[in-house]
């Protein structure tokens, strides 16, 4: 199991920044797990990485959990129907645990 904290934005102006920090652990096989509390704004780009993330980590037989999410990342989500999709827990906890 590997986990990646990711903070502020998740955007087409981060990408290149975030491709090897999502996709390197997610190659490992294993779960993926994702704190995304700090995440201040995702456009379509920051999703196409959470999905291409996923999409490798269940090619070697893990898989990928968003365990934290921010409001952004909640709205996103529950927007396209993706919070399954991807294994998100619930944002009301996430918070307050910090």
């Amino acid at each position: 199991m590997s986990v990646v904290c990711i903070e502020g934005e998740m955007s087409v102006y981060r990408a290149a920044e975030l491709k090897p920090a999502l996709l390197e652990p997610a190659m490992g096989g294993g779960v993926l797990e994702l704190d995304l509390s700090a995440v201040t704004e995702i456009d379509s780009t920051g999703l196409q990485l959470l999905l291409l993330a996923r999409r490798e980590a269940l090619a070697r037989q893990g898989g990928l959990c968003v365990v934290a999410q921010s409001p952004a990342i909640a709205e996103m989500l529950a927007l396209l129907q993706l919070d399954e999709h991807l294994d998100a827990r619930e944002y009301a906890d996430t918070r307050e645990a910090g």
